[in-house]
């Protein structure tokens, strides 16, 4: 098993999340319009009340600090719904410096004042995501993957801020892929069956085609052994499917020692290692070094800060 092309297999989905994909842009539009919405209600009053006259104008958005671009697809989307032109603008992923111009728009100055504050939450969150997640695989020197888990804000976008981070993306959405967790294994051993890994992935593997990848959460060295020998039987018979543990709170000198003990059960060449929980920019270096295939974080998506910008109009 080339582990690297089946880790990108398996999670790295960013080519799905672009305009050109009907789901993804449907996704977007609705986005959109519930959070113009909820920004304008009944209208923007402010402008109303002091605005004579509704002018066409010119505007920049400018960053004012340093990384990576994200949002710019989305952003661009957002503003033609309002018919506000978008006459240049840098590309998604680009490396961007403080002061620099990413944005040059034009349109009717009630229609950009009402957009601003959305146009700005978008680049400015998804920027935050992808310059951590850069900032991440520069710390780990580019030898493991990095990729988020689902506890994003805004689920696709946090995801596609990623992927411009040059991270994965893991798992899109529940339809995506099969990830069996403790909750999972909690309902198989409330069953009163003993072998509950085992059986959890013996009944995903059932359903395998529905799925990208097929991964399991295990706390433990004895379960994450029992999921790798499951994995290698199953797959004996039709590999076809990347299959993933997950070693979830556990640490770095633990997570060395249950791969050694995979390895020496002849299970290793049947599985990816992920590790999960607790993973920060503090100790994501300790992590790298564990022998993990990818670390995810959640701390990717609920806790990145927003890359400064300003819109400014001339």
């Amino acid at each position: 098993m080339n582990r690297k092309q089946t880790l990108i297999k398996a999670f790295q989905r960013g080519h799905l999340l672009s305009l050109r994909n009907p789901m993804y842009r449907q996704w977007i539009q609705k986005f959109i319009v519930d959070e113009i919405k909820g920004d304008i209600g009944k209208g923007d009053i402010t402008s109303s009340s002091i605005l004579k006259e509704n002018r066409n104008v010119k505007a920049i958005i400018i960053v004012q600090e340093n990384g990576i671009v994200a949002g710019i697809d989305e952003t661009r989307f957002l503003l033609e719904s309002y018919g506000i032109k978008v006459s240049k603008s840098v590309k998604d992923g680009a490396a961007i410096r403080n002061n620099d111009v990413i944005m040059e728009i034009e349109g009717k100055e009630k229609n950009i004042l009402k957009t601003d504050r959305s146009a700005l939450d978008l680049l400015q969150r998804m920027s935050g995501i992808a310059t951590l997640t850069y900032s991440l695989i520069k710390k780990t020197r580019n030898k493991i993957g990095i990729a988020p888990t689902r506890k994003t804000q805004w689920r696709y976008l946090d995801k596609k801020a990623t992927y411009l981070g040059k991270g994965l993306t893991h798992r899109l959405a529940l339809w995506e892929s099969i990830l069996i967790k403790d909750n999972h294994l909690t309902a198989i051993r409330k069953e009163g069956i003993r072998d509950y890994v085992s059986e959890s992935i013996k009944r995903a593997w059932k359903k395998r085609k529905n799925g990208n990848f097929i991964e399991i959460e295990v706390t433990n060295s004895k379960e994450a052994l029992e999921a790798a020998k499951t994995f290698k039987e199953l797959k004996a018979k039709q590999n076809n499917i990347p299959c993933l543990v997950m070693l979830d709170n556990i640490n770095p000198v633990k997570i060395r020692k249950i791969i050694k003990e995979i390895k020496s059960k002849g299970c290793y060449n049947d599985v990816l290692i992920e590790a999960s929980g607790g993973i920060k920019p503090e100790n994501i270096v300790e992590y790298a070094k564990s022998g993990a295939d990818v670390l995810s974080l959640g701390y990717l998506t609920h806790s990145p800060k927003a890359l400064d910008m300003a819109l400014i109009i001339k």
